[in-house]
């Protein structure tokens, strides 16, 4: 499918979508209950100078179009190989992940490794995959959340870090965490990997289950041994009152027969510095962009207060739910009310790159080869914001778009 057809499609079921939303909205009971947005000093922080720069010659290319379940998490190894995630939410799972073959999706690594339709899980598969990695050795990393639906973990053995090595396809590590790193409300969500450290490199990951309280976590690839940094700081949190307007409406969670909720996504989008030195992350339920030295972070012993201390607030970056990172120091951040992908420039200064309303809710990034892959998965359309019902159309995508960068693998 051509991406304007696909595009012509979204857009001529959107009139239709907006006017159920709207009605739906209409016909809600629940009550707001007003909070204090936080607010934060950027005091010193000079402001940029340079103008915004549209990227004029920026196109969107179609990757691959899903007409099945809801992808959520993309990843891409040296050769170019492709892989896409499956989280349990509120579709049926077939596969939780899938190398994009030939214009097909192929389960991976295998079948049998994916097959687990219905309770009770077998949880020496995957369970509920979300986030996916590419390391410096070309293994694919991935983050299984052990939970159904975004709800508590089901057992402490179900959320789990697995890598896969992309050159013989086999499972090569199965890392689990103790009850003091996945808590009980804990959503593992997104990672980075860093091989310089340890004897097997160690990853860092976003738990982005604010009734867990949001967090950090650092893992010892090579012992597998884990620990939590920054549990229920303000930097990890939902921001208070945070209501956002993808597709130009507000969205609140949704349940039927109930008040509505405001989003509770917290420490989410991940990247780090070229250097490895600082670790980037933020709230989806948030417009702020931190960091925090990874030093501070590998540090066990150090308290979360020293943590915080270390924590520098980066200002505004708009709302998003993804994150990746190049060599010369930016950083690309999907824009989901603004249907648009960002570049931060180290000065501080932003670059829109593309803008354009097919993108519905751009979520995961990944770069390589000089593109800028986009996984579009229209995550504000599920029944679960709009009282019940799914306003999501089918196909979601898979998306590129060219640019002048190189990923940062830390080896």
């Amino acid at each position: 499918m051509h991406i304007r057809h696909l595009l012509a499609v979204l857009l001529v079921v959107t009139a239709g979508v907006r006017a159920q939303s709207a009605q739906l909205q209409a016909q809600s009971a629940g009550n707001h209950q007003n909070q204090s947005v936080r607010s934060q000093s950027t005091q010193g922080r000079l402001l940029p100078q340079a103008a915004v720069q549209v990227g004029g010659a920026a196109r969107l290319e179609l990757v691959h179009a899903f007409y099945g379940g809801m992808p959520v998490g993309v990843a891409v190894n040296s050769k170019g190989r492709i892989f896409v995630s499956f989280p349990r939410w509120e579709d049926p799972v077939r596969y939780s992940i899938a190398e994009i073959k030939g214009g097909r999706e192929v389960p991976y690594p295998d079948a049998a490794f994916n097959t687990n339709p219905r309770p009770p899980f077998d949880e020496s598969r995957f369970v509920a995959v979300q986030g996916l990695l590419v390391d410096g050795k070309d293994r694919l990393w991935v983050l299984d959340t052990g939970t159904v639906n975004l709800g508590p973990i089901i057992s402490q053995n179900a959320p789990k870090l697995v890598g896969i090595d992309t050159a013989t396809n086999r499972v090569v590590k199965t890392i689990h965490f103790p009850a003091s790193v996945a808590l009980k409300n804990t959503y593992l969500n997104d990672l980075r990997i860093d091989l310089r450290f340890g004897q097997d490199g160690v990853a860092y990951i976003t738990d982005s289950g604010a009734k867990s309280g949001g967090g950090l976590i650092v893992v010892d690839l090579a012992s597998g041994r884990s620990w939590r940094k920054l549990t229920g700081d303000e930097t990890v949190k939902p921001a208070p009152g945070f209501v956002p307007f993808p597709e130009g409406r507000a969205l609140f969670q949704r349940k039927p027969g109930q008040p509505a909720q405001y989003l509770g996504f917290a420490a989410d989008s991940i990247a780090i510095s070229p250097k490895g030195d600082y670790l980037y992350y933020a709230p989806t339920a948030s417009r702020r962009l931190y960091a925090v030295p990874t030093a501070a972070l590998r540090d066990e012993a150090l308290s979360d207060a020293e943590v915080r201390k270390q924590v520098r607030d980066l200002g505004e970056k708009g709302a998003s739910d993804g994150m990746a990172e190049d060599t010369s120091g930016r950083l690309y951040t999907t824009n989901y009310e603004q249907s648009a992908i960002n570049r931060r420039l180290p000065n501080g200064d932003f670059e829109t790159l593309v803008k354009d309303p097919l993108l519905i809710w751009p979520d995961t990034l990944a770069l390589h080869g000089g593109y800028l892959y986009i996984l579009n998965d229209q995550l504000n359309r599920q029944a679960g914001y709009h009282f019940g019902n799914d306003l999501r159309v089918r196909p979601y995508s898979l998306l590129r778009l060219r640019v002048d960068a190189q990923p940062v693998i830390l080896r």
